[in-house]
């Protein structure tokens, strides 16, 4: 199996855990902590990563959420190097209407959402 490390001295490979300080620009993470010490707030969806957009000198760091939004975090943060596993969960088509009713269930979503144009007119 795959060894994998923490802390500042980790080499920057796929699965380490290090702060974002130590990672250079570019670098692809998840799991990022929003503050020091938080275990992780960011980017933790299957598929997802950040990616390391640039620093300022006031011990900042910015990143690019999964989302498209820029936010600055510590620089003591910590961060998984790599991208989040099961990325094509959603691709696999939904055979019946019950697993898409068990899923909205879950969500509590109206389901199914019947167009008003498909209902019965009644005075």
């Amino acid at each position: 199996g795959q060894f994998i490390y923490a802390g500042t001295r980790a080499s920057i490979n796929v699965g380490n855990i290090l702060p974002v300080s130590s990672m250079p620009e570019g670098t692809i993470i998840s799991n990022v902590e929003g503050k020091t010490g938080d275990r992780g707030q960011f980017a933790r969806a299957s598929g997802t990563s950040a990616v390391i957009v640039g620093r300022s000198d006031n011990g900042k760091t910015r990143i690019r959420l999964p989302s498209g939004a820029r936010k600055s975090i510590p620089s003591s943060c910590r961060a998984m190097i790599g991208i989040c596993a099961g990325g094509e969960r959603t691709i696999k088509p939904k055979l019946k209407a019950g697993v898409s009713y068990h899923a909205s269930k879950a969500k509590r979503k109206n389901w199914p959402d019947v167009r008003g144009v498909a209902m019965n007119p009644v005075e």
